[in-house]
């Protein structure tokens, strides 16, 4: 099924989504985190932010735009997570600053999540 969802909607790349899980608390009460890492399928592409945002070097204007990526229904993700990637032009470790679901047409099932991402320097 997994497969068939992906094909859909050709996630044609692949990253890892690490999240931060609470294991266990310290003697002070305070949560101890550990790092969570999953593979998924993905599509990885640029976007034009919505507030149009330009820049004006001195080669001319040019709209900046913003990376995302696409992941399938079957994951579980957050905002802040961290997505990992060797794709060729997206080879980066970005950090997830929204996540939209995408439903199907008519129905209340997400077919696929929309990921804004900031890329970590």
């Amino acid at each position: 099924m997994v497969s068939e969802m992906t094909g859909d909607i050709g996630m044609i790349h692949a990253c890892n989504i690490i999240s931060k899980t609470q294991t266990s608390q310290d003697e002070y009460g305070s949560p101890v985190y550990e790092d969570a890492t999953v593979s998924s399928p993905c599509r990885f592409f640029y976007y034009n932010n919505s507030d149009n945002r330009m820049i004006s070097p001195e080669s001319g204007k040019h709209v900046v735009s913003a990376p995302a990526v696409i992941l399938p229904a079957t994951v579980t993700i957050e905002e802040g997570n961290t997505i990992t990637s060797e794709n060729t032009g997206f080879a980066k470790t970005y950090t997830v600053t929204a996540v939209k679901p995408i439903y199907y047409m008519f129905s209340e099932t997400v077919h696929h999540y929309e990921c804004d991402l900031e890329a970590v320097e």
